[in-house]
């Protein structure tokens, strides 16, 4: 697994450098929708620092046994409404919000917490 995460990052800094880019500005989101926990966990011992999960009921197995402050989780794929409330609980950044109303969940959530739920909004 350490081979090739580094073998990603070395390609990611040849194509940074290629374009004038400087490669500690990319993040690398380690998708890992139907990825069990212990193989997650060794891409994690080897550098991976993001997680990036599209399914609430995987993420709620696995953020548990997963859990560390030195590792960012993500959701990536579309998110029910009435699936908010989890969402804010377990990830640092929701990429694809896509609808008003899920906005004004999610907020309303993350207020519960006392937290300031980073987003992206899809456009």
């Amino acid at each position: 697994m350490k081979e090739i995460i580094t073998e990603i990052k070395n390609r990611i800094f040849k194509a940074a450098a290629s374009c004038g880019r400087n490669p500690e500005n990319i993040r690398i989101v380690a998708v890992t929708k139907t990825v069990p926990a212990e193989r997650i966990r060794k891409a994690i011992e080897s550098g991976i620092q993001i997680i990036g999960e599209s399914y609430i009921q995987d993420a709620r197995e696995k953020y548990p046994l997963l859990f560390s402050n030195d590792v960012s989780w993500h959701f990536i794929g579309h998110l029910q409404t009435n699936k908010a409330k989890y969402a804010v609980k377990m990830f640092d950044l929701i990429h694809t919000v896509d609808s008003y109303k899920l906005a004004v969940e999610l907020d309303a959530q993350a207020k519960k917490i006392n937290k300031i739920q980073q987003i992206l909004i899809q456009v």
